[in-house]
């Protein structure tokens, strides 16, 4: 019995952390955007169609801290690592050293983000506010 048990649970545990975890919803791209974070985020604003993967990459050795600026419901997120805890979604995620958090979007939007170098310093040293518009791919907005 615990044999079975320790082998379900480490296969959990390697589910939950290969890339983004999908929900069910609109089906996932494939592709993986970057933002890459050193002391400014690069690029500052991408254009990622519903189900890219947008990853948030920390490059520095300490971590930092991400807050998405919107307040849009669970129902824009298709996947995400990192930013649920106990089934819930954050808006606020630390991101460790040489680590990233990821999210997949179902809907078009457009969100805005801050990057603070400091994760434990809310007020320290925060990057300009970045974004992402999130659109349809072009095929979904023929066949509409």
């Amino acid at each position: 019995m615990v044999r079975p048990l320790l082998l379900l649970l480490i296969l959990l545990a390697i589910g939950l952390d290969a890339g983004c975890s999908s929900k069910p919803g609109p089906r996932l791209t494939g592709a993986v955007r970057y933002f890459n974070i050193r002391t400014d985020v690069a690029p500052r604003h991408l254009i990622v169609q519903i189900g890219d993967e947008v990853r948030w990459q920390n490059l520095n050795q300490h971590p930092v801290r991400l807050r998405m600026l919107e307040d849009n419901g669970p129902e824009l997120i298709a996947c995400d690592k990192g930013f649920s805890q106990l089934g819930v979604v954050q808006d606020t995620v630390t991101i460790a050293p040489l680590q990233y958090v990821s999210l997949c979007f179902s809907k078009a939007a457009t969100l805005r983000f801050n990057v603070w170098l400091d994760a434990d310093d809310p007020q320290g040293a925060m990057t300009p506010t970045g974004s992402i518009r999130v659109e349809r791919s072009p095929a979904s907005k023929r066949s509409s």
